[in-house]
């Protein structure tokens, strides 16, 4: 598995690298790690002042002492980590292509603070990354619990690829997630408003309705479910019944440890796996947050 940690010398970064650091020592093999200081780029008429190589030395030594004062040195010599800094004017794009470059399996990153009302991520890493790349993103919130024996993991699903490409990720870097870890599917239905009664036509309740959308979800979910079981692990089904920005932070919040999501797209369950919900799970939760974008 290959990572990679934005690092701007903050605690929110340090933060990632000590879950990182405690997930991998459970890992059968270690992952390819890469810490990232993208530097803001000088104009270029400071440029042909001081020259390219000059202007080049400063932006490497000013990262490196980011890097020297991280204080987690036993983390870092654990993951065993390569450092690379870059220079652009735009950071988001800049973290994005050297994550395509390093060919990443997961970014990890901490966020400073939510707003619903503005966006996903503010702070250093702005949601401009999560609209730049199509890598996996794992959104830490305060101190993250490090988890020494299972892990409960939620996957949501709406019946879309988005909640089919979250299953998939979770199978495929299912080591990542622990020997003993636990699934849980989970599917938030919305309640219809009561129907009108007409009399050419049969009444079907907003609970039936409901009904018939809980055995829609179980047939779909044993799909998703199969694979997970194959390799070994324990998958849950979890059915709710209410507004999914309500809900799913709710039962996360008491129920997991780490929620896997699609950051868009709405399925045939008509659920919302979308950004604005992503964005209040991450809001209304302290559980960590791994965000699946799945290329258009």
């Amino acid at each position: 598995m290959r990572i990679l940690i934005p690092v701007d010398g903050s605690e929110g970064c340090r933060r990632a690298i000590r879950f990182l650091a405690h997930r991998a020592a459970g890992f059968g093999t270690r992952p390819e790690v890469e810490f990232v200081n993208v530097q803001n780029s000088v104009p270029e008429s400071l440029i042909s002042m001081l020259g390219l190589e000059a202007v080049k030395q400063y932006y490497l030594d000013t990262g490196k002492t980011v890097f020297d004062k991280l204080d987690c040195d036993e983390e870092k010599k654990a993951l065993n980590a390569a450092e690379r800094v870059l220079y652009a004017g735009d950071i988001d794009r800049a973290l994005a292509e050297e994550a395509e470059s390093f060919r990443a399996d997961l970014i990890i990153l901490s966020s400073r603070g939510l707003d619903p009302m503005r966006g996903l991520l503010l702070g250093s890493v702005s949601n401009g990354l999560l609209a730049s790349t199509h890598v996996p993103m794992l959104i830490l919130r305060g101190e993250p619990k490090l988890i020494d024996g299972k892990m409960r993991i939620g996957i949501c699903v709406d019946g879309s690829d988005y909640g089919e490409a979250a299953a998939n990720f979770a199978l495929s870097q299912i080591e990542f997630f622990g020997p003993e870890c636990e699934f849980t599917l989970i599917h938030c239905a919305v309640p219809g408003p009561r129907p009108i009664a007409h009399p050419m036509m049969p009444v079907i309740t907003p609970e039936e309705l409901i009904e018939a959308r809980k055995e829609k979800f179980e047939a779909e979910m044993n799909k998703l479910a199969e694979p997970l079981e194959i390799a070994g692990r324990t998958v849950k089904r979890a059915f709710l019944v209410g507004d999914p920005d309500v809900e799913l932070p709710r039962f996360a919040e008491e129920n997991l440890d780490l929620v896997i999501m699609g950051s868009h797209g709405r399925g045939n369950f008509t659920a919302a796996v979308l950004g604005s919900t992503a964005m209040h799970v991450a809001a209304a939760s302290s559980v960590p947050l791994l965000v699946i974008r799945k290329p258009e």
